[in-house]
């Protein structure tokens, strides 16, 4: 399965007018994220302090979601080597950033959730610039 199947359900997820959708969607992102950034670590070319800010960055959004009510790991496989290798992910990340800054600022959440969501679109944005960097020459 390529890795555009693998990530395609997440990406819908993403844009779904559900809350609960999004937010376990976002999850499963940063658990992707953090994976990836972890593979990559100690590429020879890769910055490791670069890829050590996204793993924590997507650790760190993820703790401050709740746990995806079923579902398991999503199987992705490694990255393709240089930047773009690492651009779906990069890509994901973002989409995530904005899913959550939309339903942060959607109706329904109360005042501590909105802001437990934009932390957590901050941790996305955090992780995306830092794995965009991780593979730059």
């Amino acid at each position: 399965m390529s890795l555009t199947d693998v990530l395609k359900p997440v990406a819908v997820a993403l844009d779904s007018t559900s809350r609960s959708e999004v937010v376990a969607a976002a999850w499963e992102v940063f658990d992707v994220a953090e994976r990836v950034a972890d593979a990559i670590a100690f590429e020879d070319g890769s910055d490791e302090l670069q890829a050590l800010i996204a793993a924590q960055a997507s650790a760190a959004g993820r703790s401050l979601l709740p746990l995806p009510e079923s579902g398991r790991p999503l199987d992705v496989p490694a990255p393709s080597p240089g930047t773009e290798g690492l651009a779906p992910y990069v890509d994901l990340l973002r989409r995530a950033q904005a899913a959550l800054e939309r339903v942060a600022a959607g109706p329904g959440a109360e005042e501590d959730g909105q802001a437990v969501l934009r932390q957590a679109a901050g941790e996305a944005g955090t992780a995306a610039e830092a794995l965009l960097v991780t593979r730059e020459g």
